[in-house]
């Protein structure tokens, strides 16, 4: 790329105005607690006063605020997530009691069913701030402190395992039910948002009969042919028994949640399951399980429906649920977040079916994965090691077609900002955001200190879209001259000043035709469109949920004319 002359940057005005401070460092871990239903009866800073929206950042000392990002784009891994809302956050405190222990109170049950469902493509936490909850090595570790009760387990999950249709997501698949596997999930349902990579991928993943069944997360869908085939690529119903507890479970794709997905026929619900419920009988199970990949209202209907059902897991719940189950004659109809930050556990115990009430069969909670009860698990390390290493081989950043940027400018990089504006420069290198792609090496220092496996992601999409420069955070897509890597783009290297206020050429094409206002209008960033959008494109609630804008500001505001 060449470049203007340096006579060409004497004005390039505001345009290190920088998103605040690159990834949330130190928060102050929120304790949670348990949310626990048990059906048995007998068991019991300071902020600057904000400036005229009329003013630029500039002017004003304030940074912009980006839209929030969606799902996929935090963590590829991704992810960040807060607590869940079923717990109580207490006020900061030095004495803040610590979470509940999980399971309190409950006796041993026959069999621990652990559920699960719409990860949404949150493999693990972005890592981007402290006491994220959630992802699989949490989750791994949940299922170790039931087996270290002594308790037998077996688990299923609703599907929605990942977001988006692009090849990084099909390989976050593949990595899931990886995990899935080594955590002995007995089934997995398919849900729209997988179904969308067609049939091909089911053909090559499904295995029809598995040498362990009962380990294997088989592909459910009781009312969806693979090119045209019934057991093609998935199977109608699977039984699995752990325990001598015999589950017929099955799963089905609501109306609501059809689509057009390839190769792939979806039939009425209603229409298929009487059949299919005859085949899951006629093994005579000891309980029956739906995963309904649905609306709730659809659940409830197909639970009255279909009495036959003893437990019903729905998606369409809110994304920290409470944990309360919701019974519909014999049928206990429970839900379990998303984003992978919570597990759903059922307890079943079957002596108390003989007292009459069904109520008393189940105890069920929802157990959000935070880090003070739970701890990382090696195995799931080795799965996002080789996670990572899948996207350093296919080069996914270099090969994902690029769009352009609207402004139709090309970025330049800081260093060439800083030939005009040095004293905004000299700041930016001393803030966080400056160092954004390194952290992507080096991790946090809480993580350091606990002796967490640091796992570099800067081959990773979905975290360089915040960590780098030039790419749509939310949407994790690069612009045509956007960081690539390291050594063809070492330029763009860090969060920089182009990432609030867009690509500079076009600013340094107008100065350099002395039209001065002009240049300066392009790059302007008001104080209500800061705070309004710019910063939350990477400091949204799932990765930087601690965020506030005038506080962060602080850090890294640089008020210079120069």
């Amino acid at each position: 790329m060449s470049y203007l002359p340096q006579s060409s940057f004497t004005c390039l005005l505001a345009l290190f105005l920088i998103l605040l401070l690159g990834c949330e460092g130190q928060s102050t871990p929120p304790a949670t607690t348990e949310t626990a239903t048990d059906t048995t009866p007998q068991s019991t800073a300071q902020t600057e006063p904000e400036p005229s929206a009329e003013k630029t950042l500039a002017e004003t000392t304030s940074p912009k605020q980006p839209t929030v990002k969606s799902e996929e784009k935090q963590t590829p891994v991704a992810a960040g997530h807060t607590p869940a809302k079923s717990e109580k956050t207490p006020p900061k405190s030095s004495d803040t009691p610590p979470p509940k222990p999980i399971f309190e109170g409950w006796p041993t049950p026959k069999l621990a069913i652990v559920l699960t469902g719409e990860r949404h493509g949150y493999l693990e936490p972005c890592g981007c701030t402290q006491n994220q909850t959630g992802g699989v090595s949490l989750l791994a570790n949940l299922f170790q402190q039931i087996e270290d009760r002594k308790w037998p387990v077996t688990a299923f999950d609703l599907g929605g395992l990942v977001k988006r249709n692009r090849r990084q997501s099909q390989i976050k698949y593949e990595t899931i039910l990886a995990a899935m596997k080594d955590m002995k999930y007995g089934g997995v349902a398919l849900g729209p948002e997988e179904l969308r990579f067609g049939a091909d991928i089911f053909l090559q993943l499904h295995n029809p009969d598995p040498p362990q069944p009962d380990t294997t997360p088989t592909f459910l869908a009781a009312n969806l042919l693979v090119l045209e085939t019934p057991e093609l690529g998935k199977t109608k119903f699977k039984v699995v028994e752990t325990n001598g507890v015999k589950i017929a479970v099955t799963s089905i794709l609501g109306k609501s949640r059809k689509g057009q997905f390839p190769d792939i026929t979806w039939q009425e619900p209603a229409k298929v399951l009487p059949e299919v419920i005859k085949e899951m009988q006629a093994t005579k199970p000891d309980l029956m399980l739906l995963l309904s990949q649905s609306s709730k209202d659809e659940s409830k209907e197909l639970a009255k429906q279909f009495p036959e059902f003893d437990i019903l897991l729905t998606a369409g719940g809110v994304e920290d649920p409470m944990g309360d189950p919701e019974y519909i004659g014999k049928t206990m109809m429970v839900d379990v977040g998303h984003k992978g930050k919570s597990a759903g556990v059922v307890g079943y115990y079957p002596d108390a079916d003989a007292q009459g009430d069904p109520k008393k069969r189940f105890r069920f909670t929802v157990i959000s994965l935070d880090r003070q009860r739970f701890k990382e698990t090696p195995k799931m390390a080795e799965h996002m090691q080789f996670y990572q290493d899948r996207l350093k081989q296919e080069d996914l950043a270099a090969k994902e077609l690029p769009i352009d940027h609207p402004r139709g400018a090309t970025f330049v990089g800081a260093e060439k900002c800083g030939e005009c504006h040095t004293k905004a420069y000299e700041k930016w290198l001393t803030t966080a955001h400056a160092h954004a792609y390194e952290s992507l090496i080096n991790g946090r220092k809480d993580q350091i200190e606990r002796g967490d496996k640091i796992i570099s992601r800067i081959y990773d999409p979905e975290c360089l879209s915040c960590h780098v420069t030039g790419w749509h955070p939310q949407e994790v897509i690069r612009y045509k001259s956007g960081f690539v890597n390291k050594q063809q783009s070492p330029h763009l290297l860090g969060q920089q000043c182009e990432n609030c206020h867009g690509p500079g050429s076009g600013h340094i094409e107008l100065i350099d035709m002395d039209k001065v206002e002009e240049a300066k209008k392009v790059m302007r960033v008001t104080l209500a469109e800061a705070k309004k959008t710019t910063c939350y494109q990477c400091h949204d609630l799932d990765n930087s949920p601690k965020f506030e804008f005038d506080s962060y500001w602080e850090k890294i505001k640089h008020p210079w004319r120069d």
